[in-house]
């Protein structure tokens, strides 16, 4: 009777506390990090992008700083930056610099922060564990007609950053981010995000704004 009691008791708490502590769990754990990023003053970071499309990978890696939705980023084969309003991007093999004004997926696509940022909006959240320092969050779509099918986050519970992100969209294609040397203990001033077409007088700069 004892066991059997256990048995009900387990299968309760995992049909109806279970669930909820997760999400509520996930819910915490985000809000935190879009907290502890609201209020620095800027971001640094390394990253690696390791793409899979049709059983193809590529992998790209480099340097980030990031202020609010503003962001820059340099490679081995490109630069690229955001301050609020103009994207611009240089690929270095085309010598060409292009300006435009994205839209709001465009950026969320480069800032993985602003994902989180309104998660809530367009995903459920769930917690799926931890390991060390590192706890695994899995949000999934809303909409069934996402083209997103799920981000998978590990969370540095100490420091507060996405350390690694891996998206699968509906395609089967796979971006995975990971991220180190972070730092939130810098002041970045808004015109690092500005294009400062001085720096690149011999290229071509195509605007399609």
């Amino acid at each position: 009777m004892k066991h059997t009691l256990l048995f009900i008791t387990i299968i309760f708490w995992s049909i109806t506390i279970a669930p909820t502590f997760a999400q509520d769990r996930c819910n915490s754990i985000l809000n935190k990090v879009v907290t502890e990023y609201d209020k620095s003053n800027g971001i640094s970071a390394k990253f690696v992008i390791n793409s899979i499309t049709n059983g193809y990978e590529t992998s790209i890696s480099g340097n980030i700083l990031l202020k609010g939705k503003m962001f820059a980023f340099t490679t081995d084969v490109m630069e690229c930056g955001y301050d609020g309003e103009t994207l611009w991007s240089y690929i270095k093999s085309n010598e060409e610099i292009n300006l435009s004004n994205p839209d709001e997926e465009e950026i969320i696509n480069m800032n993985p922060y602003l994902l989180f940022k309104n998660y809530n909006k367009r995903f459920n959240c769930s917690y799926e564990g931890k390991k060390g320092t590192s706890e695994t969050l899995l949000l999934t779509p809303k909409n069934s007609n996402d083209n997103i099918k799920s981000v998978k986050a590990s969370v540095n519970s100490t420091m507060l950053f996405p350390s690694r992100i891996e998206i699968i969209n509906k395609d089967k294609s796979q971006i995975i981010i990971t991220i180190s040397d972070y730092n939130s203990q810098i002041n970045i001033k808004g015109d690092e995000f500005v294009f400062d077409a001085r720096k690149y007088k011999d290229i071509e700069i195509i605007d399609l704004r």
